[in-house]
């Protein structure tokens, strides 16, 4: 037993310090970006399962392949993400990420609302005009 949680200990800490190195740290932006891409597979994901009313199948039912290419986005964001804080590092400056994150916050909300709509739920004009906002904001910041 305690070799597992030694070995858990030390995956963990391999990861955190992968993550730290690849984004510079855990700042509050990165943390609701990662947030919200869970928010938005979990919304995907009930639009599929509950409601069949996905565009991203025929039947509008869930289906594996199309929740697939759903983590394959979200991990190339990340991935996006990382490379965005390489390219500040090498410029010496420190909005390239911030600029790519507030994007993805934008994108994601976007994607949330969009779900939200398709599970019936009337969309809100002060939400969407919010995130209207934020998407200005990212575009400023480019």
């Amino acid at each position: 037993m305690r070799m597992k949680k030694d070995i858990l200990c030390t995956g963990l800490g391999i990861a955190a310090t992968i993550g730290t190195k690849m984004f510079g740290g855990w700042t509050p932006t990165l943390n609701i970006v990662i947030i919200m891409m869970g928010l938005d597979l979990f919304a995907g994901f009930m639009v599929a399962a509950a409601f069949n009313n996905s565009p991203k199948s025929e039947s509008g039912a869930a289906d594996s392949k199309a929740m697939f290419r759903g983590i394959c986005k979200k991990i190339m964001m990340l991935c996006l993400l990382a490379v965005a804080h390489q390219i500040d590092l090498v410029l010496g400056v420190d909005y390239i990420m911030l600029a790519t994150t507030y994007g993805f916050i934008t994108n994601e909300a976007l994607s949330i609302v969009e779900n939200a709509g398709l599970m019936g739920i009337v969309k809100s004009e002060v939400l969407t005009n919010a995130i209207e906002l934020l998407k200005s904001k990212g575009n400023k910041s480019e």
